[in-house]
């Protein structure tokens, strides 16, 4: 095991409490030092694993669109999800080129980004991936593993 990524509303939470995100992070910890914490960038998951001496790989999603606070917009608001496979190759791709977050209303917020999640319950979330990775590649990122992090 390389790495912990908290789903779902356990992750939610998380980026939101910083209560949550610390008793996350001292679970990591706990299991191994050396498990990369993979945490939605601009979060309070992020902060509080950096804090507690974690190595930490910020994520951000191809298929969800951002708040201004950097905060994914909530599934209930029009435009939280993008379905359109072109449309999240575009997101990520601007999001890699301004180097951080773009939030709904076109703001950059800055952050590292180190990994880029699909979410895998839609029907096209294996060719969404798949174009994503053949653009990335087309436009020379060099992916690699969480491993390689520094």
């Amino acid at each position: 095991m390389t790495h912990v990524k908290p789903h779902g509303a356990l992750n939610n939470m998380a980026c939101a409490d910083e209560a949550m995100a610390a008793t996350v992070a001292r679970a990591v910890r706990c299991l191994d030092r050396d498990l990369i914490l993979l945490a939605p960038a601009l979060s309070a998951l992020e902060r509080v694993g950096e804090a507690a001496g974690l190595r930490v790989a910020r994520e951000v999603f191809a298929d969800r669109s951002y708040q201004a606070d950097g905060q994914l917009t909530p599934r209930s608001l029009p435009g939280a999800v993008l379905r359109d496979a072109q449309a999240c190759v575009q997101h990520v791709l601007c999001m890699l080129d301004a180097n951080g977050i773009v939030t709904a209303d076109g703001r950059c917020l800055p952050t590292p980004i180190n990994s880029i999640c699909v979410h895998g319950d839609g029907p096209g979330a294996v060719a969404t991936a798949q174009q994503i990775r053949r653009a990335l590649e087309a436009a020379g990122y060099r992916l690699a593993p969480l491993t390689a992090l520094a």
